[in-house]
């Protein structure tokens, strides 16, 4: 039996991080593992009521709310489906991305390895993900108290607990907002969603289950399964530790040695090679619409292309923002690029001499229909480079964020310029998987039926 379809998803009924961006200044992020079905049912009942909708709340900005999502392991416990139920989900989903089928797609070696993970993997299994999100940190501690007491009398096992002296995965206000530890400005290119009117320039069925059509059928679609599935999403949350020491230094030693090739500042050059490696200048300008310095009118741009870029002249083929969504680029599959729905945000103190050894990165909420279509799909991409038949050679990995440690990578980097190509011989590693899980953030009916 399919599950109940309609044209429109209720936005009462779908988590509110899927269908909006939030802008409260403060979250945290709260990582469990369930003990007991009775004590994770007591857990979500007494967290049930601060959960958010994708309800417009106008002017009233809520002052504290959350999301909630569950890893299969988690879904299987506290849900009512049945084994044959349970077998309706994807086999990603199921596996989890320590598993060997997703790890050929994440290529998390060396560093970055399942077992330095500090969830995620054999031994530290995770079961929920509360999402905390307040006005001011006073409203943001008070929800985050009311989840973690909630947690410890339901027996819950918490990861990075402040008590173990690590801190949660915080959102601090001195993080200037939408950006990252690098320096970048953040959150920028986000699919533009109708959420299935007519004039929606992406498919509803690529981010919202029950929502099937010929090309795109999230599961699962059938049954109690697809029941219980019904206006979720799925979210791969990652923990991505960013190295801003190596950054740094990687920018400043390489600026001073190309900096009288391309006649600028060894300053300006700093700023250029930053822009090269991502596709974008710090302040959010895209190499394509401003290749020679930041603009302020096209610091949120969007509207761009790379077809007529086919030398990289403007933004090198293996800049991150290339890579990560080539956009109207010749792939070489037919289909347009994957596309993903990100809420991420840093955490960590910002980098300097009295905080350089602490941690600090990026908290990767990227949300879809399809584990492996999606999220994967663009994560093989990032560290391969392959997508795309325009080029004739492999043109490295993904500038920022792929795998260095992975075998037989690629990890030189190439700058096409009119006095001809800056040549960097192998890149550092600046980003390192911390941990990761797959959730689905089910729809909020669902949710009270767990606690029934």
């Amino acid at each position: 039996m399919p599950a109940t379809n309609s044209s429109q998803p209720d936005k009462n009924n779908v988590q509110g991080m899927i269908m909006r961006g939030y802008t409260h200044p403060w979250s945290c992020h709260l990582i469990f593992k369930f003990a007991t079905q009775p004590g994770a049912k007591e857990f979500i009942k007494t967290i049930l009521p601060y959960v958010q909708s994708a309800a417009d709340w106008g002017d009233n900005k809520p002052e504290i709310m959350l999301n909630i999502g569950f890893t299969f392991t988690g879904l299987k416990l506290v849900s009512k489906l049945t084994t044959s139920d349970l077998a309706g989900f994807p086999p990603t989903f199921k596996q989890g991305p320590a598993s060997a089928g997703s790890q050929q797609s994440l290529n998390d070696f060396g560093t970055s390895a399942p077992n330095t993970w500090v969830f995620g993997q054999t031994g530290k299994q995770v079961d929920c993900v509360v999402h905390v999100y307040g006005m001011d940190e006073p409203a943001l501690n008070k929800l985050v108290k009311i989840v973690a007491d909630a947690a410890v009398a339901g027996g819950l096992t918490e990861y990075l607990p402040i008590a173990n002296g690590t801190k949660r995965l915080e959102e601090y206000a001195t993080v200037p907002r939408n950006s990252i530890h690098f320096g970048y400005l953040d959150g920028i290119d986000q699919p533009a969603l109708g959420w299935g009117s007519p004039s929606d320039p992406a498919d509803l069925s690529a981010f919202l289950i029950g929502y099937p059509n010929k090309t795109s059928q999230p599961g699962p679609s059938y049954g109690n399964a697809g029941i219980f599935a019904k206006d979720g999403c799925y979210n791969a949350f990652r923990m991505l530790y960013q190295d801003v020491n190596v950054f740094d230094t990687f920018l400043e030693t390489n600026a001073k040695a190309i900096a009288p090739k391309i006649g600028k500042s060894v300053e300006d050059t700093i700023a250029w090679l930053a822009a090269k490696l991502n596709g974008r200048w710090l302040n959010g300008s895209p190499l394509e619409l401003s290749p020679d310095a930041p603009d302020p009118k096209t610091s949120h741009a969007t509207a761009f292309g790379y077809s007529g870029d086919t030398t990289g002249m403007k933004c090198p083929f293996a800049a991150h923002n290339r890579v990560a969504n080539p956009r109207d680029e010749e792939l070489s599959e037919q289909g347009p690029p994957p596309r993903l729905i990100r809420r991420g945000m840093a955490y960590g103190q910002p980098f300097n001499s009295k905080t350089a050894s602490e941690d600090r990165g990026l908290i990767g909420l990227f949300l879809c229909g399809s584990l492996s279509n999606q999220f994967e799909l663009l994560y093989s991409w990032i560290n391969t480079t392959n997508f795309s038949n325009l080029f004739p050679s492999q043109q490295g990995q993904d500038a920022l964020i792929a795998n260095r440690s992975m075998p037989g990578a690629d990890t030189s980097f190439t700058i096409p310029t009119p006095a001809g190509p800056v040549e960097i011989e192998s890149l550092p590693q600046f980003v390192v998987a911390r941990g990761t899980a797959y959730c689905i953030l089910p729809g909020i009916s669902t949710l009270k039926s767990i606690v029934e």
